[in-house]
């Protein structure tokens, strides 16, 4: 009796050793990890860190009950791509890669300039507080079919309204428009403007030069074309009775009209030269005609028979 005891323990405990794992071969997690001595059916998932694993727990994947991606008792086998679990809502429109637009945290898109980007349409102006659906069609479905990204495809009405194809303008909106401005009437900065550059105040909105809103014809880029009025009224000094050239640029840059380089004919930054211009030109119908001898002004300067051209002459820089 003693003998059959023996072998039927024997027996269990050979078996016991060789009983197959319910959680597959291979598994090498210690049983402790999720049982206990007590109840072997009562688990402990708390004891079994999750996060060493190659799917750490994250976001709502905390919340989800384990049978729900464990079906089975065979934890290898649970699946951990997104589309494996997750039914694909935008039917194959943006591929099966969810991290992209999604993370674990919500399914609310938080990157839709980043993402717009990578894909080589920058949102950036009004595309950035345009509805989705403007563009995307199919938004409403959860579907995003691939779009045309050329000015055109969208903007057809606006270019059609325009007299832009009779002008022999492409339907590229960017040359001439850029993405950063709130409507049409802005210029982009990257338009080619020919001979005539668009730099400080000339860089203005067309329509105030193309007054009719024809572009073909090419406008006139001498200065008195659109300055001539400013010219004829300055007083200080009276420019068209003092003989002063209609070329604005002689004197004055784009930047603004105060700001005249008189460096290109004399240094007036040399010494005490900085001075009023009556002082020098005391014939205010000629600024051709200076004086460098005046009552305050090199009055004991040597060879003065030569005159002011003399003064000149030794001295364009102003100085000694």
């Amino acid at each position: 009796m003693n003998k059959f005891i023996l072998l039927l323990i024997s027996f269990f405990l050979t078996a016991s050793v060789f009983a197959k794992s319910p959680h597959g071969e291979g598994f090498k997690i210690d049983c402790g990890a999720c049982h206990n001595t007590i109840n072997w059916e009562q688990l402990n998932p708390r004891h079994f860190n999750h996060n060493k694993t190659r799917f750490p727990l994250i976001g709502q994947h905390k919340t989800v009950g384990c049978r729900a991606c464990h079906p089975t008792l065979e934890f290898s086998k649970a699946k951990t791509q997104c589309n494996q679990c997750h039914m694909d809502m935008h039917e194959g429109t943006v591929g099966k890669d969810c991290d992209r637009c999604h993370t674990p945290k919500s399914w609310i898109v938080s990157n839709v300039k980043q993402i717009h980007q990578q894909a080589g349409f920058t949102l950036a102006g009004t595309h950035a507080v345009t509805d989705c659906n403007r563009c995307h069609k199919s938004a409403s479905q959860l579907r995003f079919d691939n779009i045309r990204t050329d000015c055109y495809s969208c903007h057809k009405a606006n270019y059609d309204a325009t007299n832009h194809r009779a002008d022999g303008f492409g339907t590229d909106c960017f040359p001439c428009h850029n993405m950063t401005g709130r409507d049409w009437s802005y210029s982009g900065k990257g338009f080619v403007h020919g001979t005539f550059p668009l730099t400080g105040a000339h860089n203005i909105n067309c329509i105030l030069c193309h007054k009719t809103g024809e572009y073909k014809t090419v406008l006139s880029s001498a200065c008195k074309t659109c300055h001539l009025d400013k010219y004829n009224a300055t007083t200080s000094p009276v420019h068209r009775t003092a003989g002063f050239s209609q070329d604005c640029q002689t004197c004055h840059t784009t930047t603004t009209w105060t700001s005249f380089n008189h460096s290109s004919y004399f240094p007036i930054t040399s010494g005490n030269h900085n001075v009023s211009c009556a002082t020098c030109h005391t014939n205010t119908a000629n600024y051709a005609i200076f004086t460098c001898v005046t009552a305050s002004c090199h009055r004991n300067a040597h060879n003065q028979s030569r005159g002011s051209a003399g003064c000149y002459q030794c001295h364009p820089a102003g100085k000694s």
